[in-house]
């Protein structure tokens, strides 16, 4: 048990460190994100036209036909759905109406504790194997693979999260836990016995 905590400590380190080089120093992530020509007037228009404060937006709506409505008049608001979503613009977007308290302190903070969940999770799982270290190694990676795929690939099957964005995120988890399983799989999982 005591190797299984310092194994997911120090896996959940280095995933942090990788996560940390990966948005700061490579830049892969950011040079997908894109910028508008007016930024003023398109946060004046965020502005004025937020419903709800804080929170997920999506342009067009695509909201649900009046109840009272008839057959006619939901039809034609369906069709002008269709031709809103094919013809655009299309937007998905997290929208901070107002001011934020942004703490880089404690969004680091909590993204060292994201990473220890889940190095304490790979760890509880890992411990039940018996495979050599690269096989260790390769069986953390999966899950990242798996995380990626679970997290990232439904974006850009519903939201149309470009799909460079998507290789790069999903790429991006499993670096960081094949680092995490080089690391962890010195502390956890045992090697395979053969049989006499």
């Amino acid at each position: 048990m005591v190797k299984l905590i310092i194994g997911a400590i120090l896996a959940a380190i280095a995933v942090f460190a990788w996560e940390a080089v990966s948005w700061t120093a490579i830049g892969w992530h950011q040079n997908g994100f894109r910028s508008f020509r007016d930024e003023s007037a398109v946060s004046e228009v965020i502005k004025a036209n937020v419903t709800s404060g804080h929170g997920i937006y999506l342009l067009p709506a695509m909201g649900a036909a009046p109840k009272i409505a008839t057959v006619e008049e939901k039809k034609a608001f369906e069709e002008q759905q269709a031709k809103a979503q094919k013809n655009g613009p299309y937007v998905y977007a997290v929208i901070r109406p107002g001011k934020g308290d942004v703490s880089m302190q404690t969004n680091m903070i909590l993204s060292f504790i994201r990473c220890l969940i889940c190095s304490f999770l790979i760890a509880g799982l890992l411990s039940h194997t018996a495979v050599f270290y690269a096989a260790r190694i390769a069986f953390v990676a999966a899950a990242g693979l798996f995380a990626g795929l679970m997290a990232d690939l439904p974006m850009w099957i519903w939201f149309e999260n470009p799909g460079r964005d998507a290789v790069v995120n999903i790429a991006d988890h499993v670096i960081a836990w094949i680092i995490g399983g080089a690391v962890l799989g010195i502390f956890v999982g045992k090697d395979p016995v053969a049989e006499p």
